[in-house]
C-alpha cells in the first residue's frame, strides 16, 4: 500500500474553500504559478477543469502537461488527490 503525503492528507481531508491551486499534490510553488498564469489561481478551479474532462484520467493528465508542464510523477500525485476528493465531497 503507497503512502500518501501530508499534502494530500490535507487535502482530502477537508473541503476545498480557497485554498491556492499549489496547494494541490504535485503541485509546487513553479507550477502553481504556471498554474495562476492561464487563469487556474484556485485549487477549485483545477478540480472544476477535471470535471469538465469527464473525470478522466488520460485527459487530466494531458491537459495538467501541456497548461503548467507537470512530469508525470506530479500528474499522478496530483490526480490521485483530486480523484479521492471528488469521491469524498461530489
Amino acid at each position: 500500500m503507497s503512502s500518501t503525503s501530508k499534502k494530500h492528507s490535507s487535502l482530502v481531508s477537508e473541503p476545498l474553500g480557497r485554498k491556492r491551486a499549489d496547494t494541490l499534490p504535485g503541485i509546487g510553488h513553479v507550477l502553481g504559478e504556471r498554474l495562476v498564469m492561464k487563469g487556474f489561481e484556485k485549487a477549485s478551479m483545477v478540480v472544476g477543469q477535471y470535471m469538465v474532462l469527464g473525470n478522466d484520467e488520460v485527459r487530466f493528465n494531458r491537459w495538467l502537461h501541456n497548461t503548467c508542464g507537470a512530469n508525470n510523477k506530479q500528474q499522478y500525485e496530483c490526480h490521485k488527490a483530486i480523484k479521492e476528493w471528488c469521491d469524498s465531497f461530489i
